[in-house]
C-alpha cells in the first residue's frame, strides 16, 4: 500500500532513531522504540535470535550491545509501506562491528513491523537475515 508522507517521515526517523541507539549502545531508548508486549518478535542472523516477548528482547539487545566495542549501521534500498496503524518496512542494512578489536561486516536485509499507538509508531516485530554465502545470483537455491 502506498505510504502517505507523514507516515514515512515517521517510520524513516524510527529506523534512523534504532541505528542511533544501536550505535550509541542506549538499551533503554532502543526498548522504547518497542513495544512492550509478549508477542513481540526480533529474529537476527544468529542460529540462537529468535527472540519473543519484552525480556528476552531486552536480553537480546543487551547481549549485542556488550559483546561490541563499536557499532555503525547504514541503510539502503529502503521501502515503507502502511495500512492505518500498522507499518512495514525492508531495507538492505550494512552494519560495521568491532569485537575485540576485529572489524566485522554485515551485509544484511532488514524489515521492520510497527504500529502506531497514542501517536507514536512502535516496532512490533523485526527479522534481520544475511544472504547465504553459498547461494549464487540466479540459483534459488545453495547448491
Amino acid at each position: 500500500m502506498k505510504v502517505d508522507a507523514v507516515t514515512e517521515k515517521e517510520v524513516k526517523e524510527v529506523l534512523n532513531l534504532y541505528a542511533k541507539f544501536y550505535q550509541e549502545k542506549d538499551l533503554d531508548s532502543l526498548l522504547n522504540l518497542c513495544a512492550p508486549d509478549q508477542d513481540l518478535i526480533f529474529i537476527g542472523a544468529g542460529e540462537d535470535e529468535w527472540v519473543q516477548g519484552w525480556d528476552e528482547i531486552k536480553k537480546g539487545f543487551k547481549r549485542d550491545l556488550e559483546q561490541a566495542d563499536e557499532i555503525k549501521i547504514d541503510y539502503g534500498s529502503l521501502n515503507i509501506s502502511a495500512s492505518g496503524p500498522v507499518a512495514w518496512s525492508s531495507s538492505t542494512m550494512h552494519m560495521e562491528v568491532v569485537v575485540d578489536d576485529e572489524k566485522v561486516i554485515l551485509k544484511g536485509r532488514l524489515s521492520m513491523i510497527l504500529e502506531k499507538r497514542e501517536d507514536k509508531w512502535l516496532i512490533v516485530h523485526l527479522h534481520f537475515s544475511i544472504p547465504s554465502s553459498n547461494q549464487k545470483a540466479g540459483q534459488s537455491y545453495p547448491v
